[in-house]
């Protein structure tokens, strides 16, 4: 059974844990003047994020479709949840096979070290919406 019940579900947490990553200032100077745009396509349940780190903004859903990206990830909602609760290493995930990235991987790539301090605000965002049954993995 997948973590999020539908795709509004995973905009909701994913995907407003991506807005709080690109106006992180530590991610918002790693990304100044650069063109990493990360195109997020996850399953169960199917959704699609565009993460736009130098405009600082977050398109999901039917939006994101069109969008232009520099990277592709794709992976599992589950898996992605468990990134930001700082339970998946997401370069072993993707040696594994749990997540595949082509486009401008080395960039990508670069930031994740930058995320980790992120983990408290997710798990913050989800103690807030009272969804302390998603903080166990």
């Amino acid at each position: 059974m997948s973590t999020f019940k539908d795709a509004e579900e995973v905009y909701g947490y994913l995907g407003r844990m991506f807005e709080i990553a690109v106006n992180d200032p530590q991610l918002v100077e790693a990304t100044q003047g650069g063109d990493l745009v990360v195109r997020l396509t996850m399953t169960d349940p199917a959704s699609t994020m565009v993460i736009d780190f130098p405009g600082q903004k977050v398109t999901c859903g039917d939006a994101a479709e069109g969008a232009p990206s520099t990277v592709e990830l794709r992976m599992s909602a589950d898996n992605g949840h468990k990134f930001w609760l700082g339970k998946l290493n997401l370069t072993l995930a993707m040696a594994q096979g749990k997540a595949k990235m082509t486009g401008s991987r080395t960039k990508a790539l670069k930031l994740l070290p930058l995320t980790k301090p992120l983990f408290a605000a997710y798990q913050q965002l989800l103690q807030e919406a009272g969804r302390q049954d998603l903080l166990s993995v």
